[in-house]
């Protein structure tokens, strides 16, 4: 099937069916069906809750058993790389580009500036929190619901807030050190290249 047909059933149909939403329904294997040829790269046992926007979705990478929340808004200037066994609540927004600041040029008259966004694995997207373009997110890692994320989010951190700042770590004394020793192999951008974790076998 091709990617533009993809795209006209997923926005048009399958998208709307409220029942894609429970695991097993036809809705949610539809748009499991559809998404596969939609994506960059998408992993097993993904979940599209319903109405989820994401472009064109060709910048777009899930890992396996993840999940895009109900109507999230996925960016898709820039590459979106979702790692394995992510959630992520409703109305979630992943920004890849924002409008240029210059003084003396209408800001609607800039070019986008684009940055991608990675999402390690195991990771929690609480309800409408907002992920800004060039952001990191580690394994592990844990974002309230209605955080502003402006910066990179280490391993096993939990952040809160406007804008998003580490409340404590997902450890058994809540120290940096001891986070980033649980860490694992985020997926993570360096350099310009993006590096996708490793779908399971």
């Amino acid at each position: 099937m091709k990617r533009a047909l993809a795209l006209v059933l997923y926005y048009g149909v399958t998208s709307h069916i409220q029942s894609s939403d429970n695991p097993g329904t036809i809705g949610e294997r539809l748009n499991r069906f559809l998404v596969r040829r939609i994506f960059r790269k998408c992993g097993r046992n993904v979940n599209i809750r319903p109405r989820v926007y994401f472009g064109s979705g060709r910048n777009l990478s899930m890992g396996d058993d993840s999940m895009l929340g109900q109507n999230s808004i996925i960016g898709s200037t820039a590459e979106v790389i979702i790692g394995n066994d992510v959630m992520m609540g409703p109305e979630v927004l992943i920004y890849t580009s924002n409008h240029g600041m210059e003084p003396g040029i209408p800001m609607r008259r800039q070019p986008l500036q684009c940055a991608p966004v990675c999402v390690g694995n195991d990771v929690w997207i609480g309800a409408r929190c907002i992920i800004l373009p060039g952001i990191t997110i580690g394994d592990g890692a844990v974002l309230a619901a209605g955080a502003v994320v402006t910066a990179d989010v280490p391993a096993n951190a939990v952040v809160g807030g406007v804008p998003a700042k580490v409340l404590k770590y997902r450890t058994t004394n809540g120290s940096k050190a001891s986070a980033a020793a649980a860490g694992t192999g985020a997926a993570h951008i360096a350099g310009g290249n993006i590096a996708f974790p490793e779908s399971r076998s």
